[in-house]
């Protein structure tokens, strides 16, 4: 069956359901059940059902408009990623674009989408794929930022997670400090992707290395300063941010830095290399205005070719090194 021949009437005829349950399901309506809003949607998606909204017809001669989630105004890397993404649409000035809040991916932020004429949505977050099948039924187009994604059939812009754990293994292993490592994470599936990178790479490089996995989710930093005082002097650190609030924690207790000068520390973003204050961190470092550029060539592409094929793009890291001498 065509796109332009899918209509609510087809899709409830299929399903043995009312017109009007089908636009409710459709609409994330709050008298439908859940059960029955994901039968609805399969089938209209099996089907190829397209919204005939009005503002498409409202549209036809404007810029499409990207919209940029923002989960939190205190996450220094997703801040500093949008700044040269933003900077990047208003320059090139060939689409709109504004900022939407939401702490989730969820069909609320779909809806907000819809009502603010969004074209794609940019984000971080990954949705559910419920989610990601709603914003699909409203054509509205998803690029998903940074993370690893653990569904498959959206656009991904993704830093090299690889390269940058095995640059951090060998940097911190390489540099005298020993085979005894601790990896900082949280409780977050990117954090223990990462852990099981550098635990692979770090034993390719050192097969008795000691490797253990700190969660500042649920350990106290006291903890952390024991195994530093016991002999392990490698820590590589989810992200910089993390990195930044353990070490002022750690300062509380002892300059560890100062009192254990073999101690050495990776981060993982270059966040002190982008954001002026940060005190210098050896880190794996990304390039933030190619990490924009790779995400808006992936925007104009979904944007200008609807029907290609999905990017799944990754953006290359680099170590670099504190000349401080600290880290």
């Amino acid at each position: 069956m065509s796109t332009k021949n899918v209509s609510l009437k087809a899709i409830a005829s299929q399903l043995n359901v009312s017109i009007n349950t089908v636009s409710h399901a459709l609409r994330d309506m709050d008298d439908i059940s859940e059960e029955l809003k994901t039968k609805i949607r399969k089938k209209a998606l099996e089907l190829g059902y397209m919204p005939n909204r009005v503002a498409q017809c409202m549209k036809k001669d404007e810029k499409p408009v990207v919209a940029i989630l923002i989960n939190s105004f205190l996450n220094l890397y997703f801040n500093t990623f949008s700044y040269e993404l933003t900077r990047l649409l208003h320059e090139k000035n060939e689409y709109g674009f504004l900022l939407l809040y939401s702490e989730r991916l969820d069909n609320d932020v779909i809806k907000q989408c819809v009502l603010q004429r969004v074209d794609l949505l940019v984000t971080q977050l990954e949705p559910s794929p419920s989610t990601l099948d709603f914003a699909y039924l409203n054509d509205i187009k998803i690029v998903l930022v940074g993370n690893k994604p653990t569904i498959k059939n959206m656009d991904t812009v993704s830093v090299d997670h690889q390269t940058g754990c095995a640059l951090a293994a060998r940097y911190l292993l390489g540099g005298g400090g020993g085979k005894k490592l601790i990896y900082v994470g949280i409780d977050y599936f990117l954090s223990e992707y990462r852990y099981s990178i550098f635990v692979s790479e770090a034993r390719k490089l050192c097969a008795d290395a000691e490797i253990l996995y700190f969660n500042t989710d649920g350990e106290e930093t006291g903890k952390l300063y024991s195994l530093i005082a016991e002999g392990y002097r490698g820590l590589f650190f989810y992200n910089d941010m993390l990195a930044y609030e353990v070490l002022a924690k750690l300062g509380a207790i002892e300059d560890v830095r100062g009192a254990y000068p073999d101690l050495r520390i990776v981060g993982f973003d270059g966040l002190c290399r982008n954001v002026y204050g940060l005190e210098q961190m050896t880190t794996i470092m990304i390039d933030f205005p190619e990490f924009a550029l790779g995400t808006y060539r992936v925007i104009e592409n979904r944007l200008n070719n609807p029907s290609s094929g999905l990017k799944q793009l990754i953006q290359p890291v680099m170590l670099y090194e504190a000349k401080d001498g600290r880290a």
